[in-house]
């Protein structure tokens, strides 16, 4: 599951530029991520293997790296590309052709340890994404598309999204731990991606649930959502002009509200796929949160995997 452009756009997505293809570029940004250790974009793509469980545990008996994580389900072996890189001489060999055949340029340049030269590069084929999303959902406070999925009946399925929500929803998001994520950051990105969530009215604080809602509106809810309108917009000019005047978007971006939508990549096995949903369409959940656990759902479904764990 993946390609070389996967890598190029989980890595430019942290510029708002995931949309962006060019390949003599992006085969620069791939030698520039392996050459420095940028690891991150290449855990958005996933390689699977058939492998008995011995084999699967003589591997890691030959790993003495406590960092990498390589899984085992129903007879499959799953690593992230960047796991694989890691274990490159200890991997099948037909797995390593695959993996050739599925990244050609990454394959070159980790070969090569990244000395590959710019007219080298030029030379490299290429693999890409077959389209930005398989599949996208919109949401009221913003959507999701579904990028890659791998299935093959297994709890370890994996499934990559990408996700455009607010700041909130986003930090609700990434307690889920278990996947691999990555974010635009706004240290790089400026005025150029500012899009903010306004909700249709203010809902009730539950009386039951401390944590939750109820989807009925307070009363004068339409002068708080006005107030809320004009912060946005105050926090939005003072932005702009701290970076007008050179402020450091690190800095800057400190003034802008909760309320401020971002993008980011999530790939995730299924077990805790379905868990995140789960917990996430529950009743108690955030309404904003609940609608992208719905739209998962629709999307890929729910096997009910996470009942296999206790806590």
């Amino acid at each position: 599951m993946g390609s070389d452009h996967r890598i190029v756009r989980c890595a430019r997505v942290s510029f708002a530029r995931d949309t962006h293809a060019d390949e003599f570029r992006d085969k620069k940004l791939i030698r520039y991520l392996f050459k420095h250790k940028h690891a991150s974009p290449f855990e958005h793509n996933v390689i699977a293997f058939r492998q008995r469980k011995d084999e699967w545990l003589s591997l890691l008996s030959q790993i003495d790296n406590p960092t990498l994580q390589v899984y085992y389900s129903k007879g499959y072996v799953f690593l992230n590309l960047r796991n694989a890189i890691n274990l490159w001489g200890k991997l099948p060999d037909e797995v390593r052709e695959k993996v050739k055949e599925q990244f050609p340029a990454t394959y070159y340049i980790v070969q090569r340890k990244g000395e590959v030269s710019d007219e080298e590069l030029k030379q490299l084929s290429y693999s890409r994404d077959e389209a930005y999303v398989k599949e996208k959902i919109e949401t009221t406070s913003g959507w999701i598309g579904l990028v890659d999925k791998l299935e093959i009946g297994t709890d370890m399925d994996y499934y990559t999204f990408v996700v455009e929500c607010p700041l909130f929803v986003a930090r609700q998001w990434m307690r889920h731990r278990f996947g691999s994520y990555n974010e635009v950051s706004k240290r790089y990105v400026g005025t150029e991606f500012l899009e903010f969530y306004l909700p249709e009215y203010i809902r009730k604080q539950a009386k039951s649930n401390k944590q939750a809602s109820v989807d009925e509106a307070i009363e004068e809810s339409g002068k708080f959502i006005e107030e809320i309108r004009n912060l946005i917009e105050n926090a939005k000019d003072l932005y702009r002009r701290i970076i007008e005047r050179e402020g450091a978007k690190e800095l800057a971006r400190g003034v802008l509200p909760q309320f401020m939508k971002t993008r980011f990549y999530w790939t995730v096995p299924r077990i805790s796929l379905d868990n995140f949903i789960t917990l996430r369409t529950h009743e108690g959940a955030q309404k904003e949160i609940r609608e992208f656990a719905q739209a998962i759902k629709e999307m890929v479904g729910y096997r009910g995997t996470d009942k296999k764990n206790v806590i």
